[in-house]
């Protein structure tokens, strides 16, 4: 709790008199005019204190950043109006350096003035920009708790805001992107098009990872449309050579790839696989797009490569198992597809029922390296090889090996939170018990004695979550 003051005057005057200055010599070392700093302190009325003249008097005496904070606030307000020239980057300096109670002071204050949003708007916009996302949230809250007009750009552009932080906040749960995404989504219309596009690629994207397939399939229609619109316009407005170029967070291309690639990734979820191959073939060459910069044309090579991932993939999953050993030396070529790309061989032989033994032999080494991964996507990939892996052996009467896969999938639906996996998992291992040794036995005990012990995991199909 810092030190209640007495007023930010009285404050620089003991100090001025502590450190021996007078106005002349103090003017001389903190930078300022000597004539300003006679009208902040003795003018009737005295003049306002900038905050960046606050800051240049504060390191001119030795003292930490944000040192006369606290009374600041009174110099933002006086009884019939808000000083914007200070408030606003009073609260985006706050805002830096953490002075949180300085931040609520004048949040509880400002409401009481006229048309207060503007200025807090604004605020936001300034720190989210300049990147301080999570600084910016809580700007934004206050918009949304409190503008008059439910469906204002303003509104919009706030609950977008707020939906795109969780790219930056660590440790977010399904439950609150799922919570996040109902709150965006009927808003994503409203906000202007390159904001769109951002939105709805965003919102398709955490649907994937929530597994709701059909939401995913319209915010990529919705998606595809929008870009396939915006650039039918602006090769009207090259060629008439007339107004601005669009300008997104990315390129145009980025999300028009995206529209078909997240299509067709929900129709393979939902087993829809030929269906799933015709919008593959609408990213698989997108070189005819035009206006295409570095990092467009950057994507465009890598849609291709995932058409060729993924063409292989709907023929593996569809049981044309002639296509593995193409499938094996591309992933042998690309590295970071093995992981995903294991698991639809594995599902696949567990399906159609041929040998996998070669393919696991092949990347043992790669597999070795699979459980270091940190991120929830790729954890959860490890867990659906491993849990493919464990059918696998049991169904060739290897159950020693699959019942230690099923331990492995068990420690791993717990880092996920995933109560339905984690049900899986243990009624796979009940219908095996009897192959158990005893070692195995005290781990699966030791694991079901963690659940308890915590009792946090959840069997909400929505914390279930991963893509390929």
């Amino acid at each position: 709790m810092e030190a209640k003051l007495t007023t930010i005057r009285t404050e620089i005057e003991k100090n001025l008199s502590r450190s021996g200055h007078n106005l002349a010599s103090f003017a001389k070392v903190s930078g300022l005019n000597r004539g300003s700093l006679s009208a902040i302190l003795h003018g009737n009325p005295p003049k306002p204190i900038s905050l960046g003249q606050l800051d240049a008097m504060t390191r001119a005496f030795g003292f930490p950043e944000g040192w006369l904070y606290p009374l600041y606030v009174d110099e933002c307000f006086s009884e019939d109006r808000i000083s914007r020239r200070r408030v606003e980057p009073f609260l985006v300096k706050c805002a830096e350096i953490g002075k949180q109670q300085c931040i609520e002071e004048v949040l509880g204050r400002i409401m009481e003035y006229q048309r207060p949003l503007d200025i807090i708007y604004r605020v936001a916009e300034r720190l989210f920009c300049s990147g301080r996302i999570q600084e910016s949230i809580i700007f934004y809250r206050l918009i949304v708790e409190n503008e008059q007009d439910g469906y204002s750009e303003r509104m919009a552009i706030s609950k977008y805001r707020i939906f795109k932080s969780l790219e930056t906040t660590p440790d977010v749960d399904m439950e609150q992107k799922l919570r996040a995404v109902i709150s965006f989504e009927p808003y994503r219309g409203l906000l202007p098009e390159d904001m769109q596009l951002d939105g709805l690629l965003k919102l398709a994207k955490v649907c994937f990872a929530l597994h709701r397939w059909k939401d995913v399939e319209k915010f990529a229609d919705e998606l595809r449309a929008l870009a396939n619109g915006i650039y039918r316009e602006e090769l009207r407005r090259t060629k008439g050579k007339r107004g601005e170029p669009f300008q997104a967070e990315r390129p145009l291309v980025v999300y028009y790839g995206h529209g078909y690639l997240l299509k067709a990734s929900a129709l393979t979820k939902q087993g829809e696989y030929e269906l799933a191959k015709r919008y593959t073939a609408g990213y698989a060459d997108l070189g005819w797009f035009e206006m295409l910069d570095d990092e467009g044309r950057s994507s465009v090579e890598s849609f291709k490569l995932f058409a060729v991932a993924n063409g292989f993939t709907l023929e593996i999953l569809m049981g044309n198992i002639s296509v593995l050993p193409s499938y094996i030396a591309f992933l042998s070529e690309h590295p970071g597809e093995i992981l995903s790309g294991m698991v639809i061989i594995m599902e696949s032989a567990n399906r159609f029922g041929f040998s996998a033994d070669a393919v696991m032999s092949r990347f043992s080494r790669e597999m070795l390296r699979f459980e270091q991964f940190q991120d929830t996507i790729n954890v959860d990939r490890v867990y659906r090889l491993y849990y493919q892996i464990a059918i696998y052996h049991i169904s060739r009467n290897q159950c020693s090996k699959g019942i230690d896969y099923i331990i492995h999938c068990l420690r791993l639906t717990i880092r996920l939170n995933s109560g339905k996996d984690f049900i899986n998992c243990v009624t796979l291992f009940e219908l095996n018990r009897d192959y158990a040794s005893e070692i195995q036995q005290n781990a699966y005990r030791e694991l079901i004695r963690e659940v308890r012990q915590h009792e946090e995991i959840t069997v909400d199909d929505s914390q279930r979550f991963g893509i390929v």
